[in-house]
C-alpha cells in the first residue's frame, strides 16, 4: 500500500511539473518578440476560429492520431510546448514519465480540441479547477490571462486567472458572428 501511494505521489508531482513547464512556456510563446520562435509556431493557434459555432466532433479527425493538429505549425507548437518537456521528464523518470505520455496522447487526440479545451458548453465550477470550456476560450479573447493548459493551478498561483461569467463563451461566439468577426487572430497580438 505505501509503494502505492508515494507512486501516486511520484505521479501527481511529475503531472505538476508537467504542467508548470507547459504554463512557463506558453507564457513565453505569447511575447512578441523577433527572436522568439514559440511566438511564431504558437501564433498559428490562435488564427484557427475557436471562437465559431460549436460542432463538437466524437471521433478525431485521421491526422489527428499522428498529432497533426491542421497545419505543421499548430502541431509543432503543441509538441514543443507539451510533448518535449513531458519527453525530458520521462527521460529522468520513466515510470511516471510514461503514463504521462499515454495521458498526454489521449487527450491531444481525444479530448482537448472538441471535447474540452474549446467547448463553450463547459461552464462554472468545473471551470475553476480545469482549463476547459470558458476558462480557456477566455484567453484567445485575453491572451495574457488563463494560460494553464489542462489544469488552472499555475495560472490562480502566478495572478494570471480570470474566470469568465458561465456562459461568456457562447455570448462572444453570437456577437462575433453577427459581426462577421473572429476574435482569434487579433488576440495573440495583445
Amino acid at each position: 500500500m505505501i509503494e502505492w501511494m508515494t507512486y501516486i505521489g511520484r505521479l501527481a508531482g511529475a503531472f505538476l511539473l508537467w504542467t508548470f513547464i507547459i504554463y512557463w512556456m506558453h507564457w513565453l510563446s505569447h511575447r512578441r518578440s523577433s527572436w522568439n520562435p514559440l511566438f511564431k509556431l504558437h501564433r498559428a493557434h490562435h488564427r484557427h476560429p475557436y471562437l465559431r459555432q460549436y460542432e463538437p466532433s466524437l471521433w478525431p479527425k485521421p491526422g489527428q492520431w499522428l498529432f497533426w493538429l491542421g497545419d505543421w505549425q499548430s502541431s509543432l507548437d503543441v509538441i514543443v510546448q507539451m510533448t518535449v518537456p513531458l519527453l525530458v521528464i520521462t527521460w529522468f523518470a520513466p515510470d511516471v514519465g510514461v503514463p504521462l505520455l499515454v495521458f498526454h496522447y489521449v487527450y491531444e487526440v481525444f479530448l482537448s480540441e472538441s471535447q474540452l479545451d474549446h467547448n463553450p458548453r463547459i461552464t462554472g465550477p468545473l471551470t475553476h479547477w480545469f482549463a476547459w470550456g470558458d476558462f480557456h476560450l477566455q484567453h484567445h479573447v485575453h491572451p495574457k490571462q488563463n494560460l494553464c493548459l489542462i489544469i488552472t493551478l499555475w495560472d490562480r498561483v502566478f495572478g494570471t486567472a480570470h474566470d469568465p461569467a458561465p456562459g461568456m463563451a457562447w455570448h462572444r461566439i453570437n456577437a462575433h458572428q453577427q459581426k462577421g468577426r473572429n476574435l482569434s487572430e487579433p488576440a495573440l497580438a495583445q
